[in-house]
């Protein structure tokens, strides 16, 4: 665990950024990288990079998420970001999809749990750091690493098990 420097919260090692205050954890220097030569990079065109994984949205696009234990659904727009979490009022999170009244908190949803992304004709599933995890089709997210999200895929946010779906 690595103890925040600046409000003391505790968080799993490689956590980039505090959930409580938001102060950067990492530290250090960073990382040393290698110069580009010049004129060594080759741009693709939107032709060539149309065959990505993930999801057609080239049309506007909806969200879908299915609470299997309760039968619940709740669609949103796909715009570019989509919050996933726990309303508190008290710390102002406010996120785009709430899941309090499906029993979120007993479930280890967090408040800033996971953002749904689109970007150009993907989409994509970002864990936001949550402490009980997000999981794609029973595989563990790495926190800050966004993973493709395709139609029909199962999520888990701690216990809490949804289904997606996208719709034109």
């Amino acid at each position: 665990m690595v103890k925040c420097p600046v409000c003391q919260a505790e968080h799993p090692e490689n956590t980039p950024f505090c959930d409580e205050c938001g102060s950067y954890l990492l530290g250090g220097d960073g990382k040393e990288t290698d110069l580009l030569p010049a004129g060594g990079v080759t741009w693709m065109n939107r032709e060539e990079t149309s065959g990505a994984p993930g999801v057609d949205v080239t049309s506007p696009l909806s969200l879908k998420l299915t609470i299997p234990e309760s039968g619940r659904e709740v669609e949103v727009p796909l715009t570019e970001e989509v919050n996933i979490g726990r309303l508190d009022v008290v710390s102002a999170t406010f996120p785009d999809v709430d899941l309090t009244r499906d029993d979120a908190l007993d479930k280890g949803v967090s408040r800033h749990h996971a953002k749904i992304t689109r970007r150009r004709r993907e989409v994509f599933i970002e864990d936001l750091g949550s402490m009980n995890g997000t999981f794609v089709n029973s595989k563990k997210l790495t926190p800050y690493l966004p993973e493709a999200l395709r139609n029909g895929d199962q999520l888990q946010l701690g216990k809490l098990m949804l289904r997606v779906s996208f719709t034109k």
